[in-house]
């Protein structure tokens, strides 16, 4: 190991303990003032053990995200290829997807989804209203990644096909897209991260996942530091390795 990898790595080391901390410190000077008590709202037992409910609840929370993600890839793809069509029609509905989903709030479209719109066609599951909901949002974003990806790539090569007789779709399966997904594979893993964080608004249409029960937790202990805290480490948890796996997906695809 070289002298300046040696010190890159303590130059991070040093920062990483001083911001755990400089957390800590400010945990200790600002947190209950009764003294702390994740007894009693982690040690309860009987028949709604909170520490099974919990893990019950991250379950039902990975399900969501991940669900959400394999819609949101079939979305995205087919609203991403129609932006690239040459057929004004076709262009002009993805681009309306993309602008109207993102240009309004997920949260938003959760109370239209789960309260207008599942209301009038009879659906009154929140859970399934909300994947959806979460998976056509997320789509408009993978959207514009393969839109991006796919245009990223040497125009000489499409036009290099084409003028070997290849038709349109032959030059997009064949050439584009094989080298597009491999630009593609960091910020759709960054995606998922956001899916996962995202997932948490669902506990606002009453759907139990980690965040709804954490606020059921509070509610019924008083104990606000003792539930969130955990709930925002076990976000951490999850999102920090997604986070870790996109930025090498990013320089793996960055080099030669």
């Amino acid at each position: 190991m070289t002298t300046a990898r040696r010190s890159a790595i303590l130059q991070r080391t040093i920062v990483t303990v001083a911001v755990l901390g400089g957390v800590l410190l400010f945990l200790a000077l600002s947190g209950p003032r009764n003294g702390w008590d994740f007894q009693r709202v982690w040690g309860r037992r009987g028949d709604a053990d909170p520490l099974a409910v919990f893990l019950r609840a991250l379950l039902l929370t990975l399900g969501i995200s991940a669900g959400a993600l394999l819609l949101a890839l079939a979305c995205g793809f087919l609203g991403g290829l129609a932006r690239l069509s040459t057929r004004p029609w076709l262009h002009q509905l993805g681009s309306i997807y993309v602008e109207v989903v993102r240009g309004t709030p997920l949260l938003v479209q959760l109370f239209v989804a789960v309260y207008c719109v599942g209301y009038a066609l009879g659906v009154d599951e929140p859970l399934v209203v909300g994947v959806l909901t979460m998976g056509v949002f997320a789509g408009a974003y993978v959207a514009e990644i393969v839109r991006g990806a796919v245009q990223s790539i040497d125009p000489g090569q499409a036009e290099a096909a084409l003028s070997q007789g290849m038709t349109r779709w032959q030059v997009l399966r064949l050439v584009l897209l094989p080298q597009a997904l491999r630009r593609m594979l960091p910020p759709l893993a960054g995606e998922f991260v956001s899916l996962v964080k995202d997932s948490s608004l669902l506990s606002a249409v009453g759907v139990l996942e980690i965040t709804k029960r954490a606020r059921e937790f509070q509610a019924e202990t008083y104990r606000t530091f003792e539930v969130f805290l955990p709930l925002a480490a076990t976000y951490l948890a999850i999102t920090f390795p997604l986070s870790r796996l996109a930025r090498r997906l990013e320089l793996r695809s960055a080099g030669p």
